[in-house]
């Protein structure tokens, strides 16, 4: 019987259950292991006040912001969009693509981190590429997909080989980032 290597951990579960919070716990503890990791986590943007979110960034695991979408641009431009979200499609790729495809001179990393891959994020088709090539060339990964989704690279990624799916709510997302941690260091998901 051929034994299957893990590849991809995928995370996924209702909107605000938590998604993101396990990723940056699961990034955190193996960072403290001394892991190499590159990606990215979206995060919502509040307005100052009242607190209601106008949006969403991008930040790269090295700390690095970007505009993933706003409510009401202040530049006006017509972007796509996604439900009252004006998405900002040039400074995602400008700012995810090249954690991607690892053309700097920083060490390969062992884990690349995709918080998410959903609808906004699937609007640069040059993205919805690079996360197919890196599912094809079987690339060591976390993602996060949205629970509910018809998108084709979504669905790709829940059927990936080699890939283990996690669901996120509320009884078990304090305890999965041990748990995911455990199976990533103790697999060959990550070789350190």
């Amino acid at each position: 019987m051929e034994r299957t290597i893990l590849t991809t951990i995928i995370i996924t579960g209702p909107p605000g259950v938590g998604k993101t919070t396990l990723v940056r716990k699961i990034c955190s503890n193996l960072r403290d292991k001394g892991h190499i990791l590159r990606g990215f986590y979206t995060e919502e943007v509040r307005s100052e006040g009242i607190g209601q979110r106008i949006g969403f960034d991008v930040v790269t695991l090295d700390g690095k912001h970007g505009i993933l979408s706003r409510e009401n641009p202040i530049d006006k431009l017509r972007r796509p969009k996604v439900g009252k979200y004006s998405v900002f499609i040039q400074d995602f790729e400008d700012l995810t693509l090249p954690l991607l495809a690892n053309k700097d001179s920083r060490p390969e990393p062992e884990l690349l981190v995709i918080d998410e891959v959903g609808k906004m994020e699937l609007l640069s088709k040059r993205f919805e590429s690079a996360v197919g090539d890196l599912l094809r060339k079987k690339r060591p990964l976390v993602v996060t997909i949205p629970e509910k989704s018809s998108l084709s690279l979504v669905e790709q990624i829940r059927k990936t080989s080699g890939s283990i799916l996690y669901q996120v709510t509320k009884s078990n997302r304090n305890t999965l980032s041990t748990e995911i941690t455990d199976l990533i260091t103790m697999s060959l998901l990550v070789t350190k």
